[in-house]
């Protein structure tokens, strides 16, 4: 498995989640790869899955800066 080079898909969300809890360690990494697959599920039906990835992890990056500037804590399970 290679980040700059991942296989497939399923591989570079798995990258994305590794990064974002390196930027978010008091996130628990379940709660991670829950938020990631809720954010997945909006772009079922696309067909053209190239920037998915992207997409999904600017998205999950959003929420995550969001809950911390409001407090609401990002600790918490998602």
């Amino acid at each position: 498995m290679s980040a700059t080079n991942p296989a497939n898909e399923y591989e570079e969300l798995v990258h994305i989640v590794e990064r974002i809890a390196r930027r978010f360690p008091e996130v628990a990494e379940a709660a991670l790869f829950e938020l990631v697959a809720d954010v997945l599920t909006r772009y079922d039906g696309v067909r053209l899955r190239a920037y998915v990835p992207v997409l999904v992890e600017g998205e999950v990056l959003r929420v995550l800066r969001s809950r911390a500037r409001d407090g609401s804590g990002v600790s918490v399970c998602l």
